[in-house]
C-alpha cells in the first residue's frame, strides 16, 4: 500500500517531510498537493533530488487564497485505503494548513493520521518521533527552496515566507485520531467560527487552570452584585460554564453567543429559559449596544475582547457597571489606552483573578502558556459605590 503525503504546497514535503521520503526510499510515494487539488508520484529508487525535483512544477509562489479542497473531494485523491498518511499538523499557526491537515484527518477518520509537528510559536506538541535530517539532506531542502521556491525567501505573504525555523534539521512528528486532531483545530481556531468544531475547545470543564479561573471570576462577581440587584448580562457565554456558576449562587443571567454551534450547547445545558434563571440569546457586543434593550445589573465582558470589538461600544451598554476580564497585555495594549482617553468611567477596582501557568491540552498531547487573566470593574462616572 502507498505512502501518501498530504500537503498544502508543494514546497512543503522538501520543508517538512524529508525524512518521510528516506523512510521510503525504495517505495513510491504519493504526494497529494492541496492548494492545486492534485497529486504526484514520487517512484522509489530515485536519488532524493530527483524526487523533489518532480514537484517543482507544482510550486506556486503566490498562491494562498484557492478554495481547500472538502473532505470528500480530499478522500477521492488519496482513493482506496492508502497505507500510510502523514500531513500538516491541525494545529499549526499558519491556518490554511491547520485547516488542511484538519480536512486529511476527517477524509480518513479510522486512518490513524501521522502529521509534522509544524510551526506554533503558542502551542507545544509532544512529538512521537523525531528525525535528525543529514547533512546531505539538508543541503538537498536548501537547494530546492533556493532553485524552485526562491520567491518564497521574501514572500509578503506570512504563512508562505520561507524562514530559517520553517526549515527544520529535525523534523517532528505526532500521531493522533480524528477526534484528537478535531480539538487540535478547534484549539487554534480559538478566534473564529472553527472554534466550535469540538465541544469545550479550551477545556474549561477538564483543565485545573480553567476551573480555578472560573472560580475565581463567579466569586469576583458576588463581590460587586447580588441576585437582588437584577440580571446579569453575560456576552459571548461560549458553553456556559461560568453561566453555571452564577446560576448556581442564585443570579438571573442572560447569556449571548453569536456562535451558532455554542449557542446550540448553551441552550441544550439551559433549556428552561428564564423560568430557569438562564436566557440564551444570540446578540454580540455590537448588537447589544446598538439596541440597548438589555438594562442589567452588570455586564459581564470575560475574556471576550480579543476580536477586535471597539471598547467604546461599553458607552452604549445600557448598565452602570462593567466587569471586563482579560490577559494581561490585552488590557494594557487596548483597554487602558480607551480609558485614559474617556470620562465615561472609572475604574473601581483591578484584580488579578488568574495567573500565568504552563498547562497540557488534548489529553497531554500538547502543551502551552495560559496567559492569566486580570479584571477591571468599571463604573459609569458618578455611580456611587
Amino acid at each position: 500500500m502507498t505512502a501518501v503525503i498530504a500537503v498544502l504546497h508543494a514546497e512543503d514535503v522538501a520543508l517538512e517531510f524529508i525524512s518521510v521520503l528516506r523512510e521510503h526510499a525504495d517505495r513510491d510515494v504519493r504526494v497529494l498537493i492541496g492548494q492545486a487539488g492534485a497529486s504526484v508520484n514520487l517512484p522509489g529508487g530515485l536519488s532524493l533530488r530527483e524526487r523533489l525535483e518532480l514537484l517543482a512544477p507544482a510550486v506556486e509562489p503566490g498562491g494562498n487564497t484557492a478554495d481547500l479542497p472538502t473532505p470528500d473531494e480530499v478522500a477521492a485523491l488519496l482513493g482506496e485505503s492508502p497505507g500510510e498518511v502523514w500531513t500538516h499538523s491541525p494545529a499549526d499557526h499558519r491556518i490554511r494548513r491547520a485547516r488542511f491537515g484538519w480536512t486529511v484527518s476527517r477524509a480518513v477518520p479510522s486512518l490513524p493520521v501521522t502529521y509534522s509537528v509544524g510551526d506554533n510559536p503558542f502551542l507545544q506538541t509532544v512529538p512521537g518521533k523525531a528525525v535528525a535530517v543529514t547533512g546531505a539532506e539538508a543541503e538537498a531542502k536548501i537547494d530546492f527552496i533556493n532553485r524552485r521556491a526562491g520567491e518564497l525567501l521574501r514572500s509578503r505573504v506570512a504563512d508562505r515566507l520561507v524562514t530559517t525555523d520553517r526549515v527544520p534539521a529535525v523534523e517532528r512528528f505526532f500521531i493522533a485520531d480524528a477526534a484528537r486532531a478535531n480539538r487540535l483545530y478547534a484549539l487554534i481556531s480559538s478566534l473564529g467560527e472553527d472554534a466550535a468544531v469540538a465541544d469545550d475547545p479550551w477545556e474549561f470543564g477538564r483543565s485545573a487552570y480553567e476551573s480555578a479561573r472560573l472560580d475565581a471570576t463567579a466569586a469576583w462577581v458576588a463581590r460587586w452584585c447580588s441576585p437582588q440587584d437584577g440580571p446579569l448580562v453575560e456576552v459571548g457565554a461560549c458553553e456556559g460554564e461560568l453561566t453555571r456558576r452564577l446560576a448556581g449562587k442564585g443570579y438571573r443571567v442572560q447569556a449571548t453567543e453569536p456562535n451558532p454551534r455554542f449557542r446550540a450547547r448553551l441552550t441544550e445545558r439551559f433549556p428552561l429559559g428564564p423560568e430557569g434563571g438562564v436566557e440564551v440569546l444570540a446578540e454580540s457586543l455590537e448588537d447589544l449596544a446598538a439596541r440597548r434593550e438589555r438594562p442589567a445589573a452588570a455586564y459581564l465582558l470575560i475574556e471576550m475582547l480579543y476580536y477586535d470589538q471597539e471598547p467604546a461600544l461599553l458607552d452604549d451598554l445600557p448598565t452602570d457597571l462593567v466587569l471586563v476580564a482579560l490577559e494581561s497585555g490585552q488590557l494594557n495594549e487596548r483597554v487602558w489606552p480607551w480609558l485614559r482617553g474617556q470620562s465615561t468611567w472609572r475604574v473601581a477596582e483591578r484584580v488579578e483573578l488568574a495567573p500565568p501557568t504552563l498547562e497540557p491540552v488534548c489529553d497531554g498531547l500538547a502543551y502551552l502558556r495560559k496567559r492569566g487573566s486580570r479584571g477591571l470593574v468599571l463604573a459609569r462616572a458618578g455611580r456611587a459605590g
